[in-house]
């Protein structure tokens, strides 16, 4: 009887002490996650400030920062963009997507110089700026801007005046071009009855002649002139639309500068002669 109280005795404290190891080894194991997990954490988040540091020196016109989400705070700051921090690693993991996004940014940051220029020629200027770059590329952006203080009445009214010579000019355009297209619309559609005699083809595409650089301007003189407490939103179509003016203007500058140097050019060639 006292060595089957004994046995008994002794497997009672070896399943207790096996219990309480495999407690421990399971206490321990989520520990170690835990802390893996805050490690890869923290590795993403360094890794994401030091990619940030370098896409910093490709777009110096705006203050680069992590974030998930438009800020429409009226805080002060000025040319602060956020870029969703899962585009960061997607440009890290594949080059494609970082040759994309780095031009994305590049052009971003033209728009934003072309909406400060235009704006300070309206006689605004921005005391806020913020944009929002998504992890797919989408681009957005808030602003506050009002009119300098410096501004005497006679600016303050020229300035206006400004404004609304550049909305009748862009309405203006629209019209000549509206003129214009009618006459090309009536020889298109001459056109397009000998084609449908010949090849039975149907159909008249007309494209506009407007430029990239007028449909931003109408875009950024209705959004001022309809700015309430000079707080302005542009969503990504509309910022596809400065992109794309921003752009024009650069190829415009471009091919002065090369007309120029070909110019003179020539004028060397004619003095050598």
């Amino acid at each position: 009887m006292a060595v089957t109280g004994v046995v008994s005795y002794n497997s009672v404290y070896e399943n207790t002490y096996a219990a309480s190891r495999k407690e421990t080894a399971k206490k321990e194991e989520t520990k170690e996650t835990a802390v893996m997990q805050r490690s890869t954490g923290t590795a993403k988040k360094s890794s994401n400030e030091e990619y940030l540091n370098s896409l910093q020196k490709q777009v110096p016109y705006m203050k680069l920062q992590a974030g998930y989400g438009l800020n429409t705070n009226n805080d002060g700051k000025v040319n602060v963009l956020d870029v969703n921090p899962k585009l960061l690693e997607k440009m890290q993991s594949d080059p494609e997507a970082a040759k994309e996004y780095t031009q994305r940014l590049k052009d971003i940051e033209a728009a934003t110089k072309w909406v400060d220029g235009f704006e300070k020629l309206m006689g605004y200027t921005a005391v806020v700026r913020h944009g929002y770059v998504d992890e797919n590329g989408n681009f957005s952006n808030f602003a506050v801007v009002v009119r300098k203080d410096e501004l005497n009445e006679k600016l303050r009214k020229e300035a206006q005046e400004n404004v609304e010579k550049q909305i009748e000019k862009t309405r203006e355009n629209a019209r000549k071009k509206a003129g214009q297209l009618s006459e090309e619309m009536a020889e298109k559609a001459e056109e397009a009855k000998k084609a449908e005699r010949e090849q039975d083809k149907t159909g008249i595409i007309v494209a506009s002649t407007d430029t990239n650089q007028d449909k931003a301007e109408q875009l950024l003189s209705e959004k001022l002139e309809k700015a309430k407490d000079g707080r302005i939103l542009l969503d990504n179509d509309d910022m596809q639309k400065v992109i794309e003016a921003a752009r024009e203007q650069e190829e415009e500058q471009a091919s002065k500068k090369q007309g120029n140097h070909a110019d003179a050019v020539g004028a060397n060639l004619d003095l050598k002669i």
